[in-house]
């Protein structure tokens, strides 16, 4: 029996250094205020670097909350979070790669087992949606000359 995979993809070429766009990407605790997908994220284990095994509980429009761990976490490269309910696995990447002077980020999400296919069509257009605003955000904040987020 072979596994279901469904799954999104965007990038977005950034107009900045790749540091800068990973300090902002890069900032959880802070994501309710930096992308409007997020309207409330909170660490589970407690406070200190993120690192490979950190937590988070994170809220979004029109979603079930749910529980990602991070399961790689490459600093300036970036990561990958997975969360778990019944029958669906789901996959999130945030990776950035150098392009010219910008920078190419590239968000996914990839959902596995046997919901994978309903969680697509119930779930496929927002998501998209979703990851275009995060990428959009992720470049507004990351393009500003003053360098605030």
């Amino acid at each position: 029996m072979s596994m279901t995979v469904e799954s999104i993809t965007v990038e977005r070429r950034v107009q900045s250094d790749r540091g800068t766009v990973w300090r902002t990407m890069s900032d959880l605790d802070r994501w309710a205020e930096l992308v409007p997908t997020v309207t409330e994220i909170s660490r589970i284990d407690g406070t200190g670097p993120i690192t490979v095994g950190s937590r988070f509980r994170v809220r979004q429009p029109g979603l079930m909350a749910a529980t990602y761990e991070i399961t790689d976490w490459r600093p300036e490269e970036g990561f990958t979070w997975v969360a778990r309910s019944a029958g669906v696995r789901t996959r999130a990447d945030h990776w950035l790669r150098s392009d010219g002077a910008a920078v190419r980020l590239r968000l996914g999400i990839e959902w596995t087992g046997a919901g994978s296919r309903l969680v697509r069509l119930l779930y496929g257009r927002r998501t998209r949606r979703y990851l275009e605003q995060e990428a959009a955000a992720f470049a507004r904040l990351a393009e500003r000359p003053d360098g605030e987020r």
